[in-house]
């Protein structure tokens, strides 16, 4: 029988370590516990979230007023060349697991925080590479009937940091079962090395964040998109421009309201300084898209999610920002 705690802060569950607390709390170390805290967040009537990693979500300083389970499912299943993976397990000792069976694919990922079920539901991905690439069925729980149901690759949705899953709610990634490439471990963990050499170099390490928080823009614009490619001496890929590098035009490193700040390190990290509430983190994405926007003229789409939050809590007023440069 699953263990349901009350009141449970969920900040130290995540990466930013910001929000409060939990009406209601539960790990489940399997589908049946998973389907057994959603029986009781329907019988007691209030809503109900899923926490992976916490690495890419801002819980609200309310915290959440119904259900929060935390996914622990964590097995792997190697066989040639594929491997399924659950859930709770984190991509980074999915990535090295893979190293060390002589399975190639997942090195671009390494180093990205959190868990297998969020990697899937974000198609997380990183130079070039993303995990829906990788996957050929998805299983999930279908939260209105509780029955798992397997998923093949065409009906994922995978796209540029979203998913099927990620739009609807009401389907749990449970598992997933990848696809790789052979390949000689050494070889394999020499990328992997390189890719994590590449990450520390940002020095991104021990700030407290949800990683990148805004998409990758496609920008219209034809001179932006040149200046981008000439200033960086790399071409866009599928027309997108970092969003660093925009929030970068609009002046806005280091920039900060409250505790939360824009990272001195990487322009897309808002990141913790000590203390910042949800609302300084709200705020301070307002005010980057904002200024963002009227500096280049796009509009930037946060790739965080939140947890908590209604409609209104995005209308705060937001500190009158400097002068642009």
């Amino acid at each position: 029988m699953i263990d349901i705690q009350e009141n449970v802060p969920l900040a130290p569950y995540t990466t930013f370590e910001i929000g409060g607390p939990a009406r209601y709390f539960a790990t489940a170390t399997d589908v049946e516990g998973l389907r057994e805290a959603l029986l009781f967040a329907k019988r007691e009537r209030v809503p109900f979230a899923i926490l992976g990693g916490g690495s890419n979500v801002l819980v609200h300083d309310d915290g959440f007023p119904g259900m929060v389970v935390k996914m622990s499912l964590a097995g792997m299943d190697f066989q040639g060349v594929q491997v399924e993976v659950e859930a709770g397990v984190e991509l980074m000792d999915l990535v090295r697991a893979c190293t060390a069976h002589g399975l190639s694919g997942l090195e671009p990922l390494a180093g990205i925080p959190g868990q297998v079920g969020g990697a899937v539901r974000g198609n997380a991905g990183a130079y070039g590479a993303n995990i829906g690439e990788l996957c050929r069925r998805v299983r999930v729980l279908n939260t209105a009937t509780l029955e798992t149901e397997e998923r093949e690759t065409a009906s994922c949705g995978f796209r540029y940091r979203n998913s099927r899953f990620k739009e609807s709610g009401g389907l749990v990634v449970v598992s997933a079962l990848l696809e790789l490439t052979p390949g000689k471990p050494t070889e394999i963990g020499e990328r992997v090395e390189t890719t994590l050499a590449k990450r520390a170099a940002r020095n991104l390490q021990c700030e407290r964040s949800v990683g990148s928080f805004f998409m990758n823009p496609v920008v219209s614009d034809p001179l932006l998109v040149e200046r981008f490619e000439k200033e960086q001496q790399v071409r866009c890929r599928d027309g997108r421009v970092p969003a660093g590098w925009l929030i970068d035009r609009a002046g806005l490193r280091s920039t900060a309201v409250g505790g939360a700040a824009v990272s001195h390190q990487h322009a897309n990290y808002l990141i913790n300084t000590g203390g910042a509430t949800a609302a300084e983190v709200v705020q301070l994405a307002r005010l980057v898209k904002e200024r963002v926007l009227s500096a280049t003229g796009v509009e930037l789409q946060e790739e965080v999610s939140r947890l908590g939050f209604s409609s209104t809590d995005d209308s705060r007023r937001v500190p009158d920002p400097p002068p642009l440069p």
